[in-house]
Order: structure tokens, then C-alpha cells, then sequence
């Protein structure tokens, strides 16, 4: 009996948000490692800075979560200017200030709009994806960028960590359905990580009267974007080829 060939290391790369913050630190650690990166914003100017930089292999395409039919077009223009999909990295989202709201303060619209990009736009990007990887017969990856949030959330974010919650238990029940088409899937969940949208957070909660840290003390102290970047880039890997429905907790030890 022959062996299955090994498969080839993602030459093929999607990432939603994959211009700023940690998305960016994906991208870049996918592109060291000679794969081109089709990036997907809602607007245009981070992912052209990228492209300036690192010219034909990213793609810079936009497209709006939030919208089904955005959702489809994206994977179809990007597989269509890759050459297919070898990974989806479902990282952009609803974060930051504009993820938070007590809970008695939720609205119709607010409500909507966080089940929409959060989640329901992941499941949009994930079947159309999930597609183009079955019928190409080569298999795949899909990670989720979900949170710790998901295990243990703060105060006034319980929309948001229901979402990235819902990530958690959605990367188990699509490995199970997909794991006979060759595709695995992987839910990541970061930390207490600096980025540009944590420090608003931060100085928002300490105008507020709040404490300097927003997710408690870390065994390691604070993670950095590329600390999350390193880990997907692994998990997408032929090296991680045994790995499909988990949770990856990148965070420092904080819920250890």
C-alpha cells in the first residue's frame, strides 16, 4: 500500500483583516514563509500598504462581513486570483470599543451587527471556502481567530464573547463534517495581546476609573501580535497535520 503523499506547505493564504493588528502579523508570518496572502478589509488602505511593501504576493481585496453575498465574493476572488485556497484565516471581526456594551444596553441593531460580522459572516466565509477546498481536491485549512474570551469573559463584552465563544465550538462541528475532504479546522484564542485597538480599550477603561490591566496577569506578561501570527502560520502547516478540531489558548498562561 503506497503512502499518501506529504502535503505541500499553504501557498494559498486568505485573511480577513489581514492588514492591521494581529491580522497583520498573520499575514506577514504566512508570506515569510513563501506563501502569497490575499487580504480582506473593509477598506482599502491598510492592504495597499501592504502591497506597496510586499508587491504581487498580496492581493488586496474589500469586501463588508457583514454581508453574505460579500462573504462569497470574497473567497470567489480570491481563490480565482490564487489559484485556488489552501487556508482561510477567519480573523477579522468586531473588536475593541466598538465591541463592548453592557449588557442591559444591547439594542436590535448593535445585537445584529455583531451576530452578522462576528459570526454569522464566519460561517458565510467558511462554506464558500470549505467548497473551493473540496472540489479541489487538495484539502485545506480553516482557523478561527476566536478569543479568551470565549472561556472567560469581562464585563461589558458578553455579545462579543458569546461570538468568539460560538468560534470555539463551530471549529470542533466543521472538523467532524470536513475532516473527509482533507480539511482541518483550528479555532486560536488570543490573549492579553497589545495592539493598536487594545490601547484604546485600555485608556478608555482607565479614563473610566478602570484597572491598568483589562484580562488580569499573564504568567508571561503581555503577548505581542506576532506571538498569534507564528501560531496560525504552525497550525496551517504540514507540521500540524494530526491537529483539527481544538482551541489553541495563546496566552501567556492566563488561563492556566
Amino acid at each position: 500500500m503506497g503512502h499518501r503523499p506529504e502535503p505541500l506547505p499553504p501557498r494559498r493564504v486568505l485573511v480577513t483583516g489581514g492588514a492591521t493588528n494581529i491580522g497583520r502579523a498573520i499575514t506577514e508570518c504566512f508570506l515569510r514563509d513563501g506563501a502569497r496572502v490575499a487580504v480582506g478589509q473593509l477598506e482599502a488602505g491598510p492592504a495597499e500598504e501592504l502591497v506597496k511593501t510586499y508587491g504581487n504576493r498580496v492581493i488586496a481585496l474589500r469586501f463588508d462581513q457583514g454581508c453574505a453575498e460579500d462573504c462569497r465574493r470574497l473567497i470567489e476572488e480570491a481563490a480565482g486570483q490564487l489559484g485556488g485556497l489552501d487556508v482561510l484565516v477567519n480573523n477579522a471581526a468586531i473588536t475593541g470599543p466598538g465591541a463592548g456594551r453592557a449588557f442591559l444596553e444591547l439594542d436590535a441593531d448593535f445585537i445584529d451587527q455583531m451576530l452578522n460580522v462576528n459570526l454569522k459572516g464566519v460561517i458565510h466565509l467558511s462554506v464558500a471556502a470549505g467548497r473551493v477546498m473540496r472540489d479541489q481536491e487538495a484539502g485545506g485549512v480553516i482557523v478561527n481567530i476566536s478569543s479568551t474570551t470565549a472561556f472567560r469573559t469581562l464585563q461589558g463584552v458578553s455579545l462579543y464573547s458569546a461570538t468568539k465563544a460560538a468560534l470555539v465550538n463551530l471549529a470542533q462541528a466543521m472538523a467532524k463534517e470536513l475532516g473527509e475532504f482533507g480539511i482541518r479546522v483550528v479555532a486560536i484564542a488570543p490573549g492579553d495581546i497589545w495592539t493598536d485597538t487594545y490601547e484604546k480599550v485600555r485608556q478608555e477603561r482607565l479614563a473610566s476609573g478602570g484597572h491598568e490591566n483589562l484580562v488580569g496577569q499573564p504568567v508571561l506578561g503581555q503577548g505581542r501580535p506576532e506571538d498569534v501570527g507564528e501560531i496560525v502560520a504552525f497550525v496551517a502547516s504540514p507540521r500540524a497535520r494530526y491537529i483539527t478540531g481544538t482551541t489553541v489558548r495563546v496566552d501567556g498562561g492566563l488561563l492556566a
